[in-house]
């Protein structure tokens, strides 16, 4: 069968090539000639060097309730009533190798899996991160995650044993010729052939299943039932790609990129056409005459906030984009930032909202505030003087503290569910990562803005968060109510 060619990696950008089906090699499994004598678990366990399960009596002839990290395939035992008659009917659970397989396309790690031009999906542990994307991106509910390596597992079709020509394991130990494996048109030929004599006996409804919702797959079934798969252990009627991934991977990701990256140069933009906010300082007003703006309390935790999103962002960029992978490399690799990342997250929605309970009075919105707000199109172009004076924060930072406490929030909120993921339902999960990365975007951009005004855009912003002092012609320009507060008793 030769050496199997690659045909896309996770997280890897690039075209992905056609296949050629002649390529393509599927297993088929017809359930009527099975006997549930469990010998593909025992050739799977063996070939790959799995320990046993500790297994116990749950009332049935199955060895485990689901597949494990250790068990990649199981005989599933169905007692089934339909239509008067009892039937007992066994499926072999396993990775359905699909042609668009969700997994990969949830999968945020480079390498981590690999889809070869044979159809085969292979799971590479050592590119593995643990954060269980493709757990939730599979429509069969197939890849285990195991704790103790924070790896996630599956079958791999044997690929070893196929580009050696020796087939699957489990099919090889198969003693009904329940599997078969060959090339996909031999074995759906074949499949079609075993639904007619099913038909001819009685089971007008047998059939093939080759769902088409997932690009078909390269694990066929012959069914008795082929109307009702659900019967075989829950296997899914129509699975499809989740349309939250696919959103997620496709339109969010191109708006956000383009907001980001739009924004940065819009920032550019601006500083060409109005440059910086300049204030005139009069003689007199010398650096013993500074004003303290913020306390030492006050930048710890602005720096704080500051760090820890600074370490999200760089580590959300490298999970958002692939073209963006290497940023890990910057916050401690792969593993080492999905594992950090959602405690750095707790800790900047802490000192967020720390500092939200800090200035809170200062953050409240005035009627003064909604004038500036209608006019600000003149503190864009730096013509201060026309709007309404500002108290220790104009409107636009406040409303900048306010949404990045709320996004904040939702970035929490959302992060929970990917964070543990076995607490929650795949569809939940789904939702959370489209939240995740839109309140991510979203906070992204506000800190774009932010930056920009508290360097370039306002000079000596900086300096009062670094040094806790501004001087009066700073003060006095952009926040003439503030600096007649603190400076009133000084002047009198």
């Amino acid at each position: 069968m030769g050496k199997s060619v690659i045909r896309r990696i996770s997280a890897t950008p690039g075209p992905v090539p056609e296949i050629d089906t002649r390529e393509r090699l599927t297993m088929l499994i017809d359930v009527t000639t099975c006997i549930g004598c469990k010998a593909c678990e025992v050739a799977c366990q063996e070939w790959n060097g799995l320990s046993p399960e500790t297994t116990v009596n749950f009332g049935t002839y199955q060895t485990a309730p689901d597949m494990t990290p250790n068990l990649w395939n199981l005989i599933k035992f169905n007692e089934v009533e339909e239509d008067g008659r009892f039937q007992w009917l066994m499926r072999k659970d396993m990775c359905m190798h699909c042609q668009e397989p969700g997994c990969l396309l949830a999968c945020p790690a480079p390498g981590a899996i690999v889809q070869y031009t044979n159809g085969i999906v292979d799971f590479k542990q050592e590119n593995c991160i643990g954060c269980q994307y493709c757990v939730t991106g599979c429509p069969f509910n197939i890849p285990k995650f195991e704790a103790k390596s924070e790896k996630v597992f599956k079958c791999t079709m044997c690929v070893d044993r196929v580009e050696a020509g020796l087939g699957p394991a489990c099919v090889k130990a198969c003693p009904t010729g329940c599997l078969k494996f060959g090339r996909y048109e031999d074995m759906k030929e074949y499949g079609d052939h075993r639904a007619g004599q099913l038909k001819a006996d009685g089971f007008a409804n047998a059939g093939v299943y080759d769902p088409q919702g997932v690009g078909g797959t390269n694990v066929i079934y012959v069914l008795h039932h082929e109307d009702k798969p659900t019967l075989y252990g829950g296997l899914p009627k129509n699975p499809q790609l989740p349309a939250a991934l696919t959103f997620w991977k496709g339109p969010l990701k191109i708006v956000g990129n383009v907001l980001m990256v739009g924004s940065v140069f819009t920032a550019l933009l601006h500083y060409m056409r109005h440059g910086p906010a300049r204030v005139e300082e009069k003689p007199e007003e010398t650096v013993e005459k500074e004003i303290r703006r913020y306390s030492m309390y006050e930048r710890l935790l602005h720096w704080s906030s500051a760090l820890t999103f600074l370490y999200l962002m760089i580590s959300g960029l490298a999970l958002w984009s692939p073209r963006l992978a290497w940023l890990s490399y910057a916050v401690g690799g792969g593993e080492l930032m999905r594992a950090w990342h959602p405690w750095v997250g707790v800790a900047f929605v802490a000192t967020t909202l720390l500092m939200v309970v800090t200035w809170f009075k200062d953050l409240l919105f005035t009627p003064n505030d909604r004038v500036w707000l209608a006019k600000m199109r003149k503190y864009i172009a730096h013509e201060e003087e026309g709007l309404p004076p500002a108290g220790r924060f104009n409107a636009g930072q406040k409303g900048f503290y306010w949404a990045e406490s709320l996004f904040g929030l939702l970035l929490l909120l959302s992060g929970i569910p990917l964070w543990f993921p076995a607490s929650f339902s795949a569809e939940l999960r789904q939702l959370s990562i489209v939240a995740h990365s839109s309140s991510a975007v979203l906070a992204i951009l506000g800190l774009i803005v932010h930056a920009y005004m508290g360097t370039l855009g306002v000079p000596g912003s900086f300096k009062a968060m670094a040094e806790g002092k501004v001087s009066r012609a700073w003060a006095r320009a952009h926040h003439r109510a503030w600096y007649d507060e603190v400076a009133g008793p000084e002047k009198k």
